[in-house]
Formats: structure tokens, C-alpha cells, sequence
């Protein structure tokens, strides 16, 4: 497949999606290359201004869903089963579904759909095992490039308070969007965690993400020792604990990607580094969680979700190692059957289920984060310009 930009022209990259709905939906796509880099900048830029454009029309704010696909897909447009096409038709979806009178959702979407070379080879034999050499690619997405368009989205929508994003990633995607975000939230933890601060996205939602188990198993570590929780603060001034994640991960038990050829991979590619042997009798060792997606390794999960009776049922692990707003749910074969088998009735309930409780979608209440294990301390962050100079 060509290393090539797919929407060049604004009517291509920008786009009002039908809806039959008092909820406006739109579509912003941006590119990037093997490297990371922007195809065309211009994309960014007409998808922050379509967010500000947004939200200067909406009534009860906008909601922003930034995505980024996986392995095997693209931004071609005239793929009709990609991801772009599927992104496209969730947006719509959604629009009908938020058209409840007296809701308290914003009446604006904005879909941004990131799109990377993830597809490289068509031959079914030849694209299976371009599995390796796309992760090293999505590696290397996953800098500074991809960083800004983030924070650029994220700080055009919440320049209004009532506004929403969402930010989710597929596969390979999860692994950029971990990589981009997880650091970026630590930091800004570590700086002002202890005053409480908004959260960069009401959400992030990584789908049978082909991450390692060592960067999540330190993450989970720093937002366990920093006693980070998530806070639903309403414009009354009324603050209550969130009872939901700030960041989920689901893995399917069924995902052969992630449970089969992610280890392979990683064991080979693994051969001859020095890893540590000196880990806690109940923690798993270095060469585990750097050969291991974190999706399948059992230290890491937190919460399993099954099918019964009907309807998807989350639960809580008992005596669980990660007890922190990073949720990492392993779900049943019920709920996904395969790797990308992320679009079916119960996964988009289980989606669902998460986003309702911190109430993603309702635009009277916002995210906050705090870190109440740097209250005190020498250690102790403050916020700029708070320390009196001698």
C-alpha cells in the first residue's frame, strides 16, 4: 500500500456528516506519516477551527471524539470497510442517540479521525505479518507531532466548560494514544496534581490495544503512590468522587493479536536484553511485562466485563494490584471475539457502560484529576509563581 496523503482538499478533510438529528455531527481527518510527521499541517489547523466554529454555535457545548485507528487500516476514504467509513457512521449514530429533550449533552460532535499508514500490505499472508514493522511505525507516530494535534483539540474545546472529549485508540492506535497521553498526564500530576487540575480529556478509551505491560505496569505504579482520583465537579460548585475511570482499557480474553502475537514478537525482538531479576515474589518479572500486552497479563487487570443475561456486567477484581482511575477491564469472549471485533452490539455497550458512569456526555459537569499523595512533602509540587522570591 502507498505512503501517500489521502485527503488533500479541504471538501475532503472537512466534512458536515448526515444526520437526521437536531445534533450536528462533523468530520475532521488528519494525516501523518511513518515518521510521525504531518502530511499537511493545514489539517490541524482546519480541524482547531471547526472545534472553535463549533463551539461558538452550540448551545450546551461540543463534544470532540478524537480516534485514531489500528493495524491494517488507513485514512482512504474509498475503503468502505475501514475504520475512516465506520468512525464516520458512529458519528451519526451518536448524534441520534444525544437528541433526548432536557438532556444535558452538548448539541455539537466534532469527530477527528487520525489516520496513519497501519495498512502496508493487502496480500492476506504478507499483511498479517507486517504486524512487527506497523508497531515500529506506531512507535515512532507516537512524538511530538501527534502530541500537538492532541493539545491543540483538546484546549479549542474546553475553551468552553460544557464541552466533552473523547479520546480513543484501536490496536496499534491504543499504543500511540498511551504513549502520547500517559506521559503527558504524569507530568502534569507530578507539577499541580495536589491543587487538582482539569482533566486533558473527559476520557481516554484504548480498544484490545497492542501495549506492553511494563509502561502500563509503571504508570498504574506512579497513580497508585500519587493517590490519584478522579473528581465530577458541577457548576453549583458541588464536588463528588467520580466512580469511573479517567482511562480504560479493554482487552478481549479472545484477541490472538495481543495474546499470541504480540509476546512472540516482543520475545524476539526481546533476545539478549538485560532484563532485572530482582521483582517482588507476587509481582511478575521484567522480562514478563516487557514480552506481555498489559491486557493479558493478571497483575494488571482490574476489572473483568462478561455477557448475562442480556446485558454486559462489569466487575471490580477483588484484592486487585491496580486500584487507580486507569482501568484496565478484561473483557469475555461474549464482548469481542477477535481483535477487531470492537464494533458489535456488546462492546458498544460495555463503551457505554463506562462513559455513563462519570457521565461523560453531560456537559453540566466537568473532569477534574487530582493527586493527593503530593500533598506534603518537600517533594510537595506548587504552582508557579507561588513561592515568595528572597
Amino acid at each position: 500500500m502507498p505512503n501517500k496523503l489521502y485527503n488533500a482538499e479541504p471538501s475532503q478533510y472537512v466534512s458536515q456528516v448526515p444526520v437526521e438529528s437536531s445534533v450536528s455531527a462533523d468530520l475532521a481527518i488528519i494525516e501523518f506519516d511513518e515518521f510521525g510527521v504531518f502530511w499537511l499541517r493545514d489539517q490541524l489547523d482546519a480541524a482547531v477551527e471547526l472545534v472553535q466554529r463549533r463551539n461558538e454555535d452550540a448551545e450546551r457545548g461540543v463534544i470532540v471524539l478524537i480516534h485514531i485507528h489500528g493495524w491494517n487500516h488507513n485514512a482512504d476514504p474509498d475503503r468502505k470497510k475501514g475504520d475512516l467509513q465506520t468512525f464516520r457512521s458512529q458519528l451519526a449514530t451518536l448524534a441520534k442517540e444525544l437528541e433526548v429533550e432536557g438532556a444535558p449533552a452538548p448539541d455539537r460532535i466534532v469527530g477527528v479521525f487520525l489516520g496513519w499508514r497501519g495498512l502496508s500490505m493487502r496480500p492476506p499472508i504478507f499483511k498479517e505479518a507486517s504486524f512487527w514493522a506497523r508497531k515500529q511505525v506506531a512507535s515512532r507516530v507516537a512524538s511530538y507531532n501527534i502530541r500537538e494535534a492532541y493539545f491543540r483539540l483538546t484546549r479549542a474545546a474546553k475553551e468552553r466548560l460544557d464541552s466533552k472529549v473523547v479520546i480513543s485508540g484501536h490496536s496499534m492506535g491504543g499504543l500511540i494514544v498511551a504513549r502520547t497521553l500517559g506521559p503527558s498526564l504524569s507530568t502534569m500530576l507530578l507539577s499541580y496534581g495536589n491543587e487538582g487540575i482539569p482533566a486533558l480529556t473527559d476520557l481516554v478509551l484504548l480498544q484490545n490495544p497492542a501495549l506492553d505491560a511494563l509502561s502500563s505496569h509503571q504508570f498504574i505504579e506512579q497513580l497508585k503512590l500519587s493517590k490519584a482520583r478522579v473528581e465530577l465537579r458541577s457548576r453549583d460548585g458541588t464536588v463528588e468522587p467520580a466512580p469511573g475511570p479517567i482511562m480504560v482499557s479493554i482487552t478481549s480474553e479472545a484477541d490472538w493479536v495481543t495474546g499470541v502475537a504480540y509476546p512472540f514478537g516482543q520475545i524476539i525482538g526481546s533476545m539478549g536484553a538485560a532484563t532485572r531479576k530482582d521483582h517482588a515474589e507476587d509481582e511478575p518479572s521484567q522480562w514478563r511485562l516487557v514480552t506481555r500486552a498489559q491486557g493479558h497479563l493478571d497483575h494488571l487487570v482490574s476489572h473483568t466485563a462478561r455477557v448475562e443475561e442480556g446485558r454486559v456486567v462489569i466487575e471490580a477484581v477483588p484484592d486487585a494490584f491496580n486500584t487507580t482511575p486507569f482501568w484496565v477491564i478484561r473483557a469475555s469472549r461474549d464482548i469481542s471475539r477477535s481483535h477487531g471485533d470492537i464494533y458489535n452490539r456488546y462492546f458498544i455497550d460495555l463503551v457505554q457502560e463506562v462513559t455513563q458512569l462519570n457521565r461523560v456526555y453531560d456537559s453540566s459537569v466537568q473532569t477534574w484529576i487530582r493527586a493527593d499523595g503530593f500533598d506534603e512533602g518537600p517533594g510537595a509540587p506548587q504552582p508557579p509563581g507561588t513561592k515568595e522570591t528572597p
